[in-house]
């Protein structure tokens, strides 16, 4: 499954009609902020703290998401490249996720191992640097019952996350302007013809 984060122009909705179950929303409360989520497309919701972290928008984002369908899951608030500190964050706030009925995510960051993943994730989610990330991500398939990778935008990396064994990837390029290759790799990447060779 493809998740554009914070995306919900009118082509997003055309592939999901398309190509049912294979196109999310991931949502940080930024982007929850501009419309719920449709009732026919799967979300997951993000928590922002690539950017900034805020927990009052935070939560106000988990309350809203309880009047509509649920998440598949939400990414508890982690440190960006930090292991330590992310376990931290785990530990104080995927209760008060769980609180809201809601499956969670842990935010597999640089330094984490796979026996790492709290037993209790639902998701790994695979953040941290570029380098965590392509040497690393492999090792976290089967951990948790689902596998996300973050910030995935060509068809190289497509096709690398589908390698692996990644049940959902989310990007933000693949949308901005459908006369650019990304666009066009995506719409290859779904019907098959996989010729266009990009660098990741």
């Amino acid at each position: 499954m493809i998740m554009p984060s914070n995306n919900k122009s009118g082509i997003v909705h055309y592939f999901a009609g398309k190509y049912p179950g294979k196109i999310g929303l991931l949502l940080s409360p930024e982007g929850y902020d501009k419309g719920k989520p449709p009732f026919y497309m799967p979300y997951a919701l993000d928590n922002g703290c690539f950017k900034r972290w805020d927990e009052k928008g935070f939560f106000f984002m988990l309350r809203k998401a309880t009047w509509v369908h649920a998440p598949l899951w939400v990414v508890c608030p982690d440190v960006v490249a930090n292991h330590e500190e992310t376990l931290k964050r785990w530990h104080e706030y995927s209760p008060l996720i769980t609180g809201y009925g809601f499956k969670t995510a842990f935010a597999c960051q640089d330094g984490c191992e796979p026996e790492d993943v709290p037993k209790d994730a639902y998701c790994c989610f695979i953040g941290g640097s570029t380098e965590f990330k392509l040497n690393e991500a492999h090792r976290f398939k089967g951990v948790a019952e689902w596998l996300h990778i973050g910030r995935v935008n060509t068809e190289t990396r497509l096709d690398w996350a589908e390698r692996i064994g990644a049940d959902s990837i989310d990007g933000t390029g693949f949308f901005k302007d459908k006369s650019d290759n990304k666009y066009r790799a995506f719409v290859e990447f779904f019907e098959g013809k996989k010729q266009m060779k990009l660098i990741a």
